[in-house]
């Protein structure tokens, strides 16, 4: 039997037949500008069987949306969204109407619901939320695929042990500054890596031990200074110039969580001996370097794990919260050139 809520008919607590959504327009030429993406009214399907139809609340955005919105996909044979497509993202919504068994008009829940601000499809495709772990937009944060991603590559990828020494770079992003905490969490040193004096205070205030200021022209010094030994874990966010001074820093048989390229998002074009010294690094360094999906990867005691360490407030995660979908490409182009701490969330 299909449910609906009593207010139905295009209210914002009913379903309705269409939604507004950003969607890509003109795809960036390096760096991307808010003219780039477009905010426009799209029809919305009502529920089949086993779909609902979603209020969306909340979207998160992700620095790694960018690599989708070129043709192909860092070169590889993965075609990027095609013009006029919606921009992919997870979000947080209220099923508002349902003909699945297992989701009731009410619920809130998780999913990859896109750039809008209503969804219709399969209800197994989403996450049921218990709101008792915390607020509905936690779920896009520590609780949602940041955290996944920091649990997985500092957990399982790199083993991190009580005792050792993390490196973690974009550590004011939402990843990198979960990462760190768990790090810290799990009896390891942090050191972070970030852009300004204003983002490493922040980070340094979640509990880092340290953290560098790449943009500092004694960035490598400093690296090292903080790593008295050489560190055992990089969590590498970016890749790039950074990257090769943290290799650089870490001790023989050190481990790589290879997380995000952002230097490399918006088309940063390394020297031309880069490669070669990238490669020597991790050759003489007998390093172990390990991408990974956190689709694929994530352990089933990850989310419990999160939970626990949020409720004792050994994790916590700063927000930039922008209201509404038409701020959404502006705000993006913000955090892609480094302007945003924490995690950058839209309100809808």
């Amino acid at each position: 039997m299909e449910q609906q809520s009593a207010s139905a008919g295009g209210s914002d607590s009913g379903p309705r037949d269409s939604c507004e959504a950003v969607v890509l327009v003109s795809r960036p030429h390096q760096a991307l500008v808010p003219a780039d993406l477009r905010l426009e009214v799209q029809p919305l399907a009502m529920p089949g069987e086993g779909e609902v139809q979603v209020a969306v609340r909340f979207v998160s955005l992700e620095p790694f949306t960018r690599l989708f919105l070129d043709e192909v996909v860092l070169g590889r044979h993965i075609p990027g969204i095609p013009i006029g497509g919606v921009l992919p993202g997870a979000g947080v919504g209220e099923v508002v109407a349902s003909r699945a068994d297992a989701l009731q008009v009410g619920d809130l829940v998780e999913g990859r619901l896109g750039w809008r601000d209503g969804w219709t499809g399969p209800a197994a495709s989403l996450r049921k939320l218990d709101p008792s772990l915390g607020a509905p937009q936690t779920a896009l944060g520590i609780l949602g695929l940041p955290g996944l991603s920091a649990y997985t590559g500092m957990v399982t990828v790199a083993g991190i042990a009580a005792g050792e020494t993390a490196i973690v770079s974009s550590a004011a992003g939402a990843v990198g500054l979960i990462a760190g905490q768990i790090a810290r969490a799990r009896g390891a040193r942090a050191v972070g890596i970030a852009g300004g004096p204003e983002k490493c205070a922040m980070v340094v205030a979640h509990g880092f031990d340290a953290c560098i200021d790449y943009r500092a022209p004694d960035f490598e010094a400093r690296l090292a200074a903080a790593c008295p030994g050489g560190a055992q874990v990089y969590f590498d966010n970016v890749g790039g110039k950074v990257a090769m001074a943290a290799y650089a820093n870490l001790a023989r048989g050190g481990r790589v969580a290879l997380c995000g390229l952002l230097s490399v998002y918006q088309g940063e074009v390394g020297e031309a001996g880069d490669l070669g010294r990238f490669m020597r690094l991790i050759m003489s360094g007998g390093l172990i370097v390990k991408a990974f999906s956190t689709v694929v990867d994530c352990p089933p005691e990850a989310l419990p794990d999160l939970s626990r360490w949020l409720s004792e407030g050994l994790i916590k995660l700063p927000e930039t919260v922008v209201d509404g979908l038409g701020a959404a490409p502006a705000a993006f182009a913000g955090m892609l050139g480094g302007a945003i701490q924490g995690k950058l969330i839209v309100r809808v």
